[in-house]
């Protein structure tokens, strides 16, 4: 009886740690089919004119972002920078540089180049200032079909206990056409 107490305690313990909504994750293929990645289910795609209005006044704007109603997004850029893997080391240095001058209030959670499935991928995590708030962002790059492929994860910082370790698990599936 005791034994069977002690189980049910446990599971209603192991269950309340479970986070509040499970995030699921499924394989999208994006950028005409060049990138394989896990994307959170109920992730749609942003409409142009909704891209034209997030990004009204960047200077450039990403090829396809995916979101859960403008809450959390995660944003494809290809780019027409050539780059190959020999490359992503030299991208990862330059862009440490230049968002750590870019972002001087940030909070840096780290940088460099990791090596995922076979591939080198550079990466930057950080929190940074944004109208008012925090947002943590992991960037993360590599060479798809000779140019550069950019990806921005970006959510609230009161989220980011909830979306992070889905932000790297996102990161971690990347497969790339070389």
């Amino acid at each position: 009886m005791k034994s069977t107490f002690l189980l049910c305690i446990l599971g209603v313990l192991l269950m309340a740690a479970r986070p509040a909504s499970e995030i699921e994750l499924v394989k999208k293929r994006v950028l005409s089919e060049r990138v394989e990645i896990l994307i959170p289910k109920g992730f749609e795609v942003m409409t142009e004119q909704q891209m034209d209005f997030a990004y009204a006044k960047a200077q450039s704007r990403p090829s396809v972002i995916f979101t859960n109603n403008n809450l959390v997004s995660l944003a494809f850029n290809y780019s027409d920078n050539d780059a190959d893997q020999d490359m992503v080391d030299i991208y990862s240095a330059s862009f440490g540089k230049t968002y750590h001058k870019q972002y001087k209030d940030a909070t840096w959670f780290g940088d460099g180049v990791k090596n995922i499935n076979n591939r080198k991928v550079g990466y930057l995590e950080f929190m940074k200032p944004e109208m008012g708030h925090e947002v943590y962002t992991l960037v993360f790059f590599t060479d798809v079909e000779g140019k550069l492929m950019i990806c921005t994860f970006n959510c609230a910082d009161r989220q980011k206990p909830e979306w992070e370790p889905i932000a790297k698990q996102i990161m971690l599936s990347l497969k790339a056409k070389g």
